[in-house]
């Protein structure tokens, strides 16, 4: 029994991933796999093969919800805002008290402890590695279907291990299901460079085998090129990041949303965005919530909300970046459209305002419905600029800023550009979308926000998120501890 709990951080369940498919999926699959004979009986048509990854899907949804882990990692890290007095424990996390990710009270399960992703992790090696075994004739739309499958499996691996990755520094790099959960011998951490190739490989393959014609809740082929894209930069890989940069913005069925339009983007399935997990209220299979997005809005939006004090409002790191924290502010109509005064001084985010009263019974009852963005084409824009740069096209680098720059009524770029400009320009474009503190990082950018961010704190990666290693260490003795909080 020891051998089977030891390496409960990988499998993040019990026996076959299949068990812990979540509530929105529970109704899917309702057999327990429990051993062999349960593979024999699930694994033989797609019909299954597409459950399993309906659950893939909504454990990653559900991964990125716990404790708004999703806004922590990418916004919060970053600075982004200021969490009220309810929220007293991530104090610690930001520039006020130096990033202290390793204080995070009540917060240790969802913060420093990686198990939930791998529990989707393991769920995609169980469906590359049974898929392709069951005949075509098997699946409802034949060869295509099982292809499709497939790839998307590949894709929400690489996506999955990359994510990681940047929260957490290196992983333990599993690639296949653990045949016998009775007898698995501890692992080390693996080399970001062999992390980053597996990814690499994997979406290699997920484009190959996609199409662009799923809706933008399912991982499609430009969702495959423009991670790659991402992951390339991660590498400073940047002549293959702009090439496939380039395959995105030239030859992809996605265009800018016109900013009129602008606010479509949150509302789901936009013409501007790549991948996004579903978070929309209907009465039938909802997956809505009240407690993920309601953290940026005010009583305008949820009746009796105590705003700030339960909620996160803009930062003042952020309100300079926008131009708010002095008289002559500069003109951004982007910015108009998604931040608003929220009183006393302050200002919240208003990206994610699908706030739906939808119990007429129970008028305190409210979910927030809107989709969570993961890649939409701006993206793409800002990290061509950057790999631009970083590859010597200054016009090129200026040509895709101002892109977005127009789009947003903002004062056109002009001259040579530095990081530092794009850098910027990303913390507007996608501030409260889980991905600022990853840019920070990858651009050499958070000792120019930061001072914090020491020489010594940057060669110790102090900006990656410790490990719970009085959980994880019982469970693995070869775990090591990023180097910074060994001793912070």
């Amino acid at each position: 029994m020891k051998k089977i709990i030891k390496q409960t951080w990988i499998l993040g369940l019990v026996a076959f991933v299949l068990t812990s498919i979540l509530p929105s999926c529970k109704k899917q699959i309702n057999m327990a796999p429990e051993n062999a004979t349960y593979d024999e009986v699930f694994w033989v048509d797609g019909r299954n093969v597409n459950k399993a990854l309906t659950g893939a899907y909504s454990m990653l949804r559900d991964a990125f919800r716990v404790d708004r882990s999703y806004f922590i990692f990418g916004d919060l890290a970053a600075n982004n805002f200021q969490p009220g007095s309810d929220y007293w424990n991530y104090m610690d996390m930001l520039q006020a008290r130096n990033f202290n990710f390793n204080y995070v009270p009540y917060l240790e399960g969802s913060l420093k402890n990686w198990s939930r992703f791998y529990a989707i992790v393991n769920q995609c090696h169980l469906i590359i590695e049974n898929a392709p075994n069951i005949p075509d004739s098997k699946y409802t739309g034949g060869a295509a279907q099982k292809k499709r499958l497939l790839g998307e499996a590949k894709f929400l691996r690489a996506y999955v291990y990359f994510y990681m990755q940047r929260v957490w520094g290196d992983v333990i790099l599993t690639k296949e299901t653990v045949k016998d959960p009775t007898n698995v011998a501890p692992l080390p951490r693996s080399p970001e460079s062999e992390t980053m190739n597996y990814c690499l490989a994997d979406l290699q393959s997920a484009s190959a085998l996609l199409d662009n014609d799923a809706n933008k809740t399912h991982a499609n082929k430009v969702s495959a090129l423009a991670l790659l894209a991402q992951v390339y930069a991660w590498k400073k890989d940047y002549v293959n990041s702009e090439k496939y940069c380039d395959s995105v913005i030239n030859n992809s069925p996605v265009s800018l949303e016109d900013l009129a339009d602008y606010r479509n983007i949150w509302e789901g399935n936009s013409k501007e965005s790549i991948l996004e997990l579903s978070m929309k209220f209907d009465a039938v299979s909802n997956e809505a919530t009240s407690g993920f997005f309601n953290a940026f809005l005010n009583n305008d939006y949820i009746t009796n909300r105590n705003f700030p004090a339960s909620g996160w409002a803009l930062s003042q790191t952020s309100l300079g970046i926008f131009g708010l924290l002095g008289t002559n502010i500069p003109p951004d109509a982007r910015r108009d459209m998604v931040i608003e005064p929220a009183g006393n001084g302050l200002y919240m985010l208003s990206k994610y305002t699908g706030v739906d009263y939808y119990d007429p019974n129970n008028k305190n009852t409210y979910v927030v419905s809107n989709n969570l963005v993961l890649i939409r084409l701006a993206d793409t824009y800002l990290l061509r600029a950057e790999a631009r740069v970083k590859n010597g096209n200054q016009t090129g680098a200026l040509q895709d800023l101002n892109v977005i720059t127009a789009r947003a009524g903002s004062t056109e770029v002009k001259g040579l550009i530095s990081l530092n400009a794009i850098a910027d320009e990303r913390l507007r474009e996608f501030i409260g979308e889980g991905s600022n503190q990853f840019d920070f990082i990858r651009m050499e950018q958070l000792p120019r926000y930061f001072p914090i961010y020491t020489p010594e704190r940057i060669a110790k990666k102090g900006y990656f998120w410790p490990l719970d290693m009085r959980t994880l260490l019982k469970q693995d003795e070869l775990l090591t501890q990023n180097e910074w909080w060994n001793n912070n």
